[in-house]
């Protein structure tokens, strides 16, 4: 079983689309079956392409006449996962061989309602190979080579040439006997469990009624199918037949009975065969739908936690607006107030603290109107709109006040006990 993590990785590696549902839906499949490993493949898709694709590679459990069979499948995932069907097929190993039916080829790939139905987020994997093994339980896609194959396959006899070399089957042989599914030999597959192999080749037809003329117009025994029976046996043979009662009067008929029991069987297999199919897609689909349920709880406590973080910032907005309102209804109150009165004068605007302290300040602007003034009159000089005698004058002139301010503004900040 692989981790949450390796299969981000994987789907990362095959570009997926939908990483966090696809991821959900892979690691619910392999938690349910434990068997399978996610990794990354090469695929031939069926639009042409040759890509990196996501797959699910491993064996699924399958229950068939009462003994448990592990068959190896692998899953292609698209990189639209999960809005789009899957890819599967069925990988025998050198031991098996695949059985054809109306859900798997020749290829090994598998055909199914649920495949063609698939609809997210309805479908998932997890009903996928549900329905899977419940689909090879009724019709099992493997089945063991015969020891007799195997060995020919492997070691051509001095007599037949290499090109004649005979090919396992999966069809049922011309024997009138009826083989079974059970044991052959032991290690004949790779894949057991609970100490059973896969059924032999044989194991799909039989014919328990080997006295049935051409003509009846009931199923012949090449006909009869391997599917389970509910609690997971083989469906019973009806008592054998003797000669003195299903041979009547020369000409090879059957007697009434048995044919009623041989029209019931079949009946009762078909009955059982399409049950179990409407059962298998019905579980599959109420396991996606209750996923589907725990999926929209998680969501509703999600909101309301969302709900509930709003409504407290909803609340400590509300309180800043009120304490804003507030402090605004002050401010205008306060320029109201302030409004009603004349304006000071500009110099009076700052004044010092004390006689002292404010004949200081008077001193020190007046040292530097005295500055300039002087600046001034050096530019008037420069543009000729005054003499040199008149700038000398009034340069003296205010030199000297110049000089008085700055002799009492260090006195007073010597009486202040302020540095000079």
């Amino acid at each position: 079983m692989s981790s949450g993590h390796q299969v981000q990785q994987c789907l990362v590696r095959a570009n997926a689309k939908y990483v966090d549902s696809a991821k959900k839906d892979v690691v619910g499949a392999l938690s349910q079956f434990k068997d399978l490993a996610a990794g990354t493949d090469t695929f031939m898709f069926p639009d042409g392409k040759r890509r990196t694709a996501f797959r699910l590679k491993g064996t699924i459990p399958v229950y068939y006449k009462g003994a448990c069979y592990n068959i190896p499948v692998t899953v292609f995932l698209w990189d639209t996962h999960p809005y789009y069907a899957p890819i599967c097929y069925v990988n025998p190993t050198a031991t098996m061989v695949i059985k054809e039916s109306e859900h798997v080829n020749k290829e090994g790939k598998v055909f199914l309602p649920y495949l063609n139905e698939w609809r997210f987020p309805g479908y998932d994997l997890s009903g996928l190979l549900q329905v899977m093994a419940m689909v090879f339980q009724e019709k099992c896609p493997v089945f063991a080579r015969s020891a007799s194959n195997a060995s020919s396959a492997a070691t051509p006899s001095a007599g037949s040439s290499a090109t004649s070399t005979p090919t396992p089957t999966p069809y049922p042989s011309s024997q009138p006997t009826m083989p079974t599914p059970y044991p052959t030999g032991s290690g004949a597959t790779p894949y057991p469990s609970g100490g059973a192999p896969y059924p032999s080749a044989g194991a799909m037809g039989y014919n328990p009624y080997m006295n049935v003329p051409q003509n009846t117009p009931y199923p012949m025994g090449a006909g009869a199918t391997p599917y389970p029976s509910g609690s997971g046996a083989a469906p019973p043979r009806p008592p054998p037949v003797s000669s003195q009662s299903s041979v009547g009067s020369g000409n090879g008929s059957i007697q009434s009975d048995t044919i009623r029991a041989s029209v019931m069987t079949a009946v009762e297999e078909r009955l059982r065969a399409r049950l179990r199919e409407r059962l298998g897609t019905n579980s599959a689909e109420m396991a996606s739908i209750r996923t589907t349920g725990d999926e929209l709880r998680e969501g509703q406590q999600k909101l309301k936690k969302m709900l509930e973080e709003l409504e407290t910032q909803r609340n400590s907005l509300q309180t800043a607006v009120e304490i804003y309102s507030a402090k605004k209804t002050e401010l205008a109150k306060a320029l109201s107030d302030a409004g009603g009165t004349d304006a000071p004068p500009i110099d009076e605007a700052i004044d010092a603290a004390y006689p002292l302290h404010r004949q200081i300040v008077m001193n020190y602007a007046k040292d530097l109107a005295c500055d300039d003034l002087i600046y001034a009159l050096g530019q008037s000089l420069k543009k000729r709109q005054i003499t040199t005698a008149d700038y000398l004058r009034r340069v003296r002139d205010v030199s000297r006040e110049q000089f008085i301010h700055r002799a009492t503004m260090q006195k007073c900040r010597r009486t202040a006990g302020l540095p000079i």
